[in-house]
């Protein structure tokens, strides 16, 4: 019997070593998605602001310490029985998330927007919220450029059968028409088994519709399904640099026949494809003369750029913000995004202490920061491109970040100019 147990004892300690940390300290960090914004009613939907309403609460932060900031969000009765994500955007540096003065979760990469579940450390009434600096020496290797902290964070609680992300892409068809394929995630954060009706209407101009129907969907615990449809759409309506129209598509998510929750997102019809000579939208092939840009700048220095003639803007490492993109989306600006990954004050060198872009230990880094990136920009139609990095050599994290890319980046090219001219970049 006591040789049993001590064969049981050293068992379980193996087991326990083995586990990975997450299973005991778990991060919190919800999948990455586009912002996207719930709204109790089509009237305040169709206003799109980032404005205090039933689901969402934006957090005003205040600077108490050098680049620590700190806020307040009141959690109301409504909100007991349902998760509790914030939404961080812009940090500029890595950090950690803090709430009611427990650590929510962290991340290394503040540049692209972030999602927390703080369901368990939240509390009715008062709760605060602090983003506090985390050490940027484990990630400066890799961030030879200039940052900016001016965090943005909101909190989020949405009905319990929920929209969780929404894509689309376009194709052009016979005839004048274009086919637009719509995926909408829905998610069930309940024990028992729910149902749900989709509703959908796409408008021209707000005002003309171009079609509409509805899905159901039957979610069990936990279930997450994704509702597809198609609906076609004149092709005028196809947004390009020299017309950057854009369509309305409305949403309401029914549970039990009664609205519980309502979207009306911009969305901009374009065809894109790409090959080596270069990008492709709308069978119109793209100049590959960029106008350089950092991703710090306003939205004057576009609309600046603009002004001059620039319509293919590619910003440098970092991610730009969601108004600067919104501008571009409006404006018919053709975009492509760098990965906030430069490792240039390393030298070119892929021998053991050279560039990190050939350090095994940056793979998961590296590619993290490229699929975020995707992520979180995926439904700007002004995004036509991703970077995977500057200046950066080349080596087995970058091609690792490449692979991580290509599974998720869609009809948009991956391109890496400063990698030798290796097989890890799309366009050479």
């Amino acid at each position: 019997m006591k040789s049993i147990s001590k064969y049981l004892l050293l068992a379980f300690a193996v087991l326990l070593c083995a586990m990975p940390a997450t299973a005991t300290k778990p991060d919190g960090r919800e999948p990455h998605r586009g912002r996207l914004i719930p709204y109790p009613s089509a009237e305040l939907a169709k206003e799109r602001k980032l404005e205090r309403q039933r689901f969402m609460q934006p957090v005003a932060l205040v600077a108490t310490a050098e680049d620590v900031f700190s806020g307040e969000f009141t959690f109301p009765f409504s909100w007991l029985e349902r998760q509790v994500i914030v939404r961080v955007e812009g940090v500029g540096s890595p950090y950690e998330l803090f709430v009611n003065g427990k650590r929510a979760g962290g991340a290394t990469n503040g540049h692209a927007a972030t999602e927390f579940n703080i369901t368990k450390l939240s509390r009715e009434d008062k709760n605060r919220v602090e983003l506090r600096p985390a050490n940027s020496k484990a990630v400066e290797a890799i961030e030879c450029f200039d940052k900016a902290v001016c965090p943005t964070l909101y909190v989020i609680s949405q009905p319990r059968v929920r929209v969780r992300d929404i894509f689309y892409r376009t194709n052009i068809a016979n005839g004048g028409i274009v086919n637009v394929d719509f995926g909408v995630v829905m998610q069930n954060l309940t024990l028992g088994a729910k149902s749900s009706r989709l509703e959908y209407e796409l408008y021209l101009n707000d005002t003309t519709r171009l079609s509409g129907g509805r899905l159901d969907v039957e979610l069990g615990m936990y279930g997450v399904d994704t509702m597809r449809f198609g609906a076609p759409a004149p092709d005028s309506v196809l947004w390009s640099a020299e017309s950057p129209q854009r369509i309305s598509l409305c949403l309401v998510n029914r549970i039990a026949g009664r609205e519980a929750e309502v979207y009306d997102l911009p969305v901009a019809l374009r065809e894109m494809s790409f090959d080596d000579e270069g990008i492709v939208v709308n069978g119109e092939r793209l100049s590959s003369a960029w106008h350089r840009m950092s991703p710090l700048s306003t939205i004057d220095d576009v609309e600046q750029a603009y002004q001059e003639g620039k319509r293919q803007i590619r910003f440098s490492a970092g991610v730009p913000s969601e108004e600067l993109l919104e501008w571009c989306d409006a404006n018919g600006v053709y975009v492509a995004i760098t990965a906030p990954i430069n490792s240039s004050k390393a030298g070119a060198s892929r021998r053991k202490g050279g560039n990190p872009s050939n350090d095994p230990k940056w793979r998961k880094e590296y590619a993290e920061r490229v699929v975020q990136m995707i992520h979180t920009t995926k439904r700007h139609a002004s995004v036509v491109a991703y970077y995977l990095a500057d200046d950066s050599a080349n080596g087995i994290a970058l091609y690792e970040a490449y692979l991580a890319a290509k599974a998720v980046s869609g009809d948009r090219p991956v391109i890496y100019e400063d990698g030798g001219n290796e097989w890890n970049s799309d366009i050479r």
